[in-house]
């Protein structure tokens, strides 16, 4: 207690205890595949006698794979374009936000299915990025450039340097900047960022997307053998020199992808120590089957708010962001300040507000936009936001403040995981004396 603005103000701290309850935020969690293939015909969306895909309600994500192998030898059609246009619309009514990726092939017959020259790949994103722009709110983010077995970059002609800066080139431009766009390897990402060519802002906006996620000791080809200083920069590096560069070069953009069980499954706190290194903020909630109904089978046993749940709601629960309060306290010159500890194994990865409301016993309120950037709140550490106690209204002698954080694009809230928080934690209670 101590006087400020010629009042004596006694703060009662109210701010609840971290929970473990899944908190349906936006931009991070789990996913299903959604498949669809587009032919040379002029088509409809859903297609006549079909209805439109089952999608799952608890999941915000979802990975949208389509396969546009039919035009290895031309241009994209009217037809074809539209019918793409119909899909993400679809999604986007749905309130889903899509991973999305286009193949040539999804049968792991890259190699043959992909068109012969670059010069078409390139066309063929060119003319995507126009549809790409128009749900571009809508995308979390792009997965690969077109090429290779199920568009994973694998199996390709066109994984040689040159090839992968041309074509994420192309990509980047196509779609204006507008959403991510993730490719499958390290080594990759290193080698398009590293050009001359490559304009700078795009190394802000790639990440990565793996697929052989504890499939193998190199998660199948996604890391090298070798060590960082006998190889270089652009090559692919043992494992731990991968994890750790992917820790400090990748905290701010969506990275995902599926987990494998490989020889024996690997146990939840392993593959969670992991995934904060990696930044996952997504996950197939349905590949691979073996290592899933492991994490389900397994039970956290550590004190506090997790024990007794199971290896799967942890990991699930951690993917991309989770924002808890830990303390509030009031300072001296009539400022409050927050402790706010980033859970999740990744960062925030879209704009987002974070605002201090202060309401009377009448129910009036008024909030003000506090002077901090919760993309910059990193996994795994904790962030202290300072902001001014509001000023006293006359007649008024009791405040609640509360914080909240809200998506900029289209005002979503944001829940932070502190134990009954809806919209909206209470951090505690001012009274003037």
């Amino acid at each position: 207690m101590w006087t400020g603005r010629g009042n004596r103000i006694k703060f009662h701290k109210t701010v609840a205890e971290e929970t473990n309850v899944f908190l349906h935020n936006p931009g991070c969690g789990w996913y299903h595949v959604y498949s669809f293939a587009v032919r040379s015909s002029s088509e409809q969306f859903p297609e006549e006698g079909e209805s439109p895909p089952f999608l799952y309600e608890e999941e915000s994500l979802a990975l949208v794979l389509i396969d546009i192998g039919a035009f290895q030898c031309s241009e994209l059609s009217e037809g074809a374009l539209s019918y793409i246009g119909c899909i993400l619309k679809y999604f986007s009514c749905q309130k889903k936000q899509l991973i999305l990726r286009f193949a040539y092939d999804t049968e792991g017959r890259g190699m043959e299915r992909e068109p012969s020259t670059v010069s078409l790949i390139k066309r063929h994103m060119e003319q995507l990025g126009s549809v790409i722009c128009r749900y571009a709110d809508h995308i979390l983010v792009v997965q690969g450039l077109l090429i290779g077995s199920w568009g994973e970059m694998h199996s390709s002609k066109f994984l040689t340097e040159r090839y992968l800066t041309e074509l994420a080139d192309t990509m980047y431009r196509a779609t204006e900047g507008s959403c991510y766009l993730a490719v499958r390897t390290p080594a990759q990402w290193r080698k398009i960022v590293s050009c001359r060519g490559i304009d700078p802002a795009l190394t802000g906006r790639l990440a990565l997307f793996n697929d052989g996620m504890f499939g193998s000791p190199t998660d199948l080809g996604t890391y090298g053998m070798a060590a960082r200083q006998d190889v270089g920069e652009k090559e692919r590096w043992h494992r731990e020199e991968e994890l750790d560069w992917q820790s400090r070069m990748l905290a701010s953009v969506p990275n995902g992808g599926e987990a494998l069980s490989g020889e024996q499954p690997t146990g939840y706190r392993q593959a969670a120590e992991q995934m904060r290194k990696m930044h996952v903020t997504y996950l197939n909630s349905t590949y691979e089957e073996k290592q899933l109904v492991h994490w389900k089978a397994e039970t956290v046993k550590e004190r506090g708010c997790w024990k007794g749940v199971s290896g799967y709601e942890y990991i699930g629960r951690h993917l991309g962001y989770r924002f808890v309060i830990r303390d509030v306290k009031l300072l001296r010159g009539d400022r409050i300040r927050i402790t706010v500890e980033n859970c999740g194994f990744a960062g925030i990865c879209e704009e987002t507000d974070c605002l201090l409301t202060a309401e009377d016993g009448e129910g009036r309120s008024s909030s003000v936009r506090v002077d901090t950037d919760p993309g910059q709140w990193e996994c795994g550490k904790q962030t202290i936001i300072d902001a001014a106690v509001p000023r006293k209204e006359s007649g008024v002698d009791r405040y609640m403040l509360y914080l909240e954080l809200k998506r900029k694009r289209d005002g979503r809230t944001i829940r932070f995981a502190n134990q009954g928080n809806e919209k909206r934690v209470p951090l505690g209670r001012l009274d003037w004396i």
